[in-house]
C-alpha cells in the first residue's frame, strides 16, 4: 500500500501552495509531514471523502494565519492544528484500514463501547497522548492542552490558552465546511441514534 510520498506539495491543496504564507509555515510543519506515521492519515477518512491528513493540513494552515492576526503563538497553532486529530487508531473503517499493518489502526472499530467513549468523547485525548509518543521533541504544554481540548464544548473543559481556542474554532468551522450539506446533519444523528438505541427484531 503506497501511502508515502517525500514530495509534499502535490498532497497540498493548490490554494495552501500557493499562499504567501507557505514557506514559512512549512519550514514549522515539514518533519511531521514527511513521517511515516503522520502520513498514514492519508488514509485515514475524516469527514465524507476528506482524509485526516487533508483536514489537519487545513486547520494547521488556517490556524497559523489566523494566529497572525491574533498575535498568538503562530508556531503553537501550526503545530497543533496538525496534530489535533493524531488520534491512534481509525474510527472509520475502509479496505485500506483494514489492510493497513495487518489491521493495527482498525482494532478500536470492532469494539463496542459505551456512547460517552466513542470517537467524539475520546480522540482529543488520544491524539494528545500520541503525538507525544511520535514527536516526543515537539511536547509543549501549549500545544499539548490545545489538543486534549479541540473538542469544546463537547468534552466540557475549554481550552486553557489562546492558541487552543484559535485550533478549536478554525475545527469546526472546517469541519462544517466539509459536509456535503447542513440539511444531512439530521438524518446522520437520526441514524447514529438509531444503530445505538434501537434494537432490530
Amino acid at each position: 500500500m503506497n501511502y508515502y510520498d517525500t514530495n509534499l506539495i502535490k498532497y497540498i491543496d493548490s490554494s495552501i501552495v500557493l499562499h504567501p504564507l507557505f514557506d514559512d509555515w512549512m519550514l514549522i510543519v515539514e518533519e511531521i509531514l514527511l513521517s511515516d506515521e503522520f502520513q498514514k492519515r492519508k488514509i485515514f477518512m475524516h469527514h465524507h471523502n476528506m482524509s485526516v491528513w487533508d483536514h489537519s493540513i487545513l486547520v494547521s494552515f488556517r490556524s497559523y494565519e489566523f494566529a497572525r492576526i491574533a498575535h498568538a503563538d503562530e508556531r503553537i497553532c501550526a503545530i497543533a492544528g496538525l496534530l489535533h486529530d493524531f488520534y491512534s487508531q481509525a474510527w472509520i473503517s475502509t479496505p485500506e484500514i483494514e489492510e493497513l499493518e495487518n489491521g493495527k489502526y482498525a482494532t478500536l472499530m470492532k469494539e463496542k463501547k459505551p456512547f460517552y467513549k466513542m470517537h467524539g468523547f475520546t480522540h482529543a485525548k488520544d491524539a494528545s497522548l500520541n503525538y507525544v509518543k511520535y514527536f516526543p521533541q515537539l511536547e509543549n504544554k501549549k500545544i499539548t492542552n490545545s489538543i486534549k481540548r479541540h473538542m469544546f464544548p463537547l468534552n466540557i473543559i475549554p481550552p486553557r490558552y489562546k492558541e487552543g481556542f484559535i485550533i478549536t474554532l478554525v475545527d469546526k468551522f472546517n469541519s462544517v465546511h466539509e459536509l456535503p450539506s447542513l440539511r444531512i446533519v439530521p438524518k446522520m444523528v437520526i441514524n447514529k441514534a438509531s444503530k445505538l438505541f434501537i434494537k432490530k427484531d
